[in-house]
């Protein structure tokens, strides 16, 4: 009995760690988080403009809410996601449930909106900004991410990647003033991203043995594109993600 509480307690404390290094990774996602340059950078924009949102702040496609912590300044922290069916993880973190088409929250309910990595998975992107400018206050602001140079994910539920002025477009076309653009990443990243990207998908498809195989090429790989990234001349034509800071006209 000791020896299970035991393994399930090192479990736990894994699957912690694991968690972190996903969306916060310090120098161990180098070896085992193989989007380390994505996520790293992700963070560090996310947690520099996160005294924006204050007040009743809504985390649409919150998932497992990994940012929660980052916005101090929110008196109410409130989590929706879409229910897909089959999918079990990460329920107790949320708060309410989206159908697709309205969240459920009544006119000029909130102060501010998060929503990171979520638009590229709807099809109905205006649909969802005109639930954005409803809910929020007037004034109200929105901390919106979005990937540009990403390979697929989460499918069969990866719909569409945005450049900047086809988002720029939709956000002022339904009613939001634009604050900032800022661009994530530069094209050294990518490259190699995608070197590790290509290797995790020719590896072998048991979870644990891939992840076992990629840790010496995850840790050359992030580390060589961090190093390069930094020091080489910067072109911004390839890039990871557009973060828009918005505020409702």
């Amino acid at each position: 009995m000791q020896l299970k509480i035991n393994l399930i307690s090192m479990k736990s404390f894994l699957n912690k760690i694991i968690r972190r290094e996903k969306f916060n990774p310090t120098l161990l996602g180098l070896f085992i988080n193989h989007n380390f340059n994505i996520r790293r950078l992700l963070y560090r924009c996310l947690k520099s403009n996160s005294q924006l949102l204050s007040g009743k702040v809504l985390d649409f496609g919150c998932g497992s809410k990994p940012y929660e912590h980052l916005f101090t300044k929110a008196e109410q922290y409130i989590g929706v996601d879409y229910q897909i069916e089959g999918r079990i993880e990460n329920l107790d973190k949320i708060d309410f449930f989206y159908d697709g088409k309205s969240i459920p929250f009544e006119d000029n309910s909130f102060d501010a909106i998060l929503c990171t990595e979520v638009l590229e998975h709807v099809f109905n992107i205006e649909e969802i900004l005109a639930e954005f400018k409803r809910i929020l206050k007037p004034g109200g602001k929105a901390l919106i991410t979005t990937p540009f140079m990403w390979e697929e994910h989460e499918m069969p539920h990866d719909f569409a990647r945005y450049t900047g002025p086809a988002l720029s477009h939709l956000y002022q076309k339904n009613g939001f003033e634009i604050i900032s653009n800022i661009k994530l990443g530069n094209t050294i990243y990518v490259i190699f991203q995608f070197c590790l990207n290509y290797l995790k998908n020719i590896f072998p498809e048991s979870r644990l043995f891939r992840q076992i195989l990629l840790i010496p090429f995850s840790f050359f790989l992030n580390s060589l594109g961090l190093i390069l990234g930094l020091i080489l001349p910067k072109d911004q034509g390839s890039y990871f993600n557009n973060v828009f800071i918005l505020n409702k006209k």
